[in-house]
Order: C-alpha cells, then structure tokens, then sequence
C-alpha cells in the first residue's frame, strides 16, 4: 500500500510547489470544510524542476497565474509525493481521493 505523506503549500511556497514531481495534490479551501476543490496527479506539477523546465507540466507558465490567484485567495495546496516508480500505480489512489 502506498503511503502518502502531505505537504501544505500556500502562496509564500509556490515556487517550492512548482518543484514538486510525481505526486497527487489537493486544491482546498478552509471555508468549503472536508471537501477539496480540485484532486489531481501530475508527473510535473510545475515549470521549477530541479532539472528544468518540462513540457509537460501540469501547471505551466500560463497557468501558474491562476495557481497563484486561487493560493491568494486563500486556497491550500497540499501534495503528497508518490515517486517515480509508484506514479504508474497511483490513479487508483487519486480516485479514491476524488470519490471520498
């Protein structure tokens, strides 16, 4: 069984965000209580990998303003990095997320 171990990042932290790589992560807002705005998982969640820039990011140069708005406004990113091996095997955990 995978086991997940979350990091909160707010908007001080996108850029160490932006680092972060195969894992699932969980847009939430404190006033919307158990319930997440958005469940996702990416093999790059942004353009600030140790190792450059990947084309496949999932929160790109055009999208890293809405990223930075929603954390603004006080949303939470948490997320949980699953590695390299795991990413492969961890849609079944992102759909039990998205499905509790």
């Amino acid at each position: 069984m995978l086991e997940l171990s979350w990091h909160c990042y707010l908007e001080a932290d996108l850029d160490a965000a932006l680092s972060q790589c195969f894992c699932l992560y969980v847009l939430y807002h404190p006033r919307d209580g158990e319930r997440p705005y958005y469940i996702g998982m990416a093999k790059y969640f942004g353009t600030k990998q140790p190792d450059g820039y990947k084309a496949s990011a999932r929160y790109n140069s055009g999208y890293i303003h809405l990223l930075s708005g929603l954390l603004r406004e006080g949303y939470r990113l948490y997320i949980a990095p699953i590695g390299e091996q795991e990413y492969g095997r961890g849609e079944p955990y992102e759909q039990e997320l998205i499905h509790r």
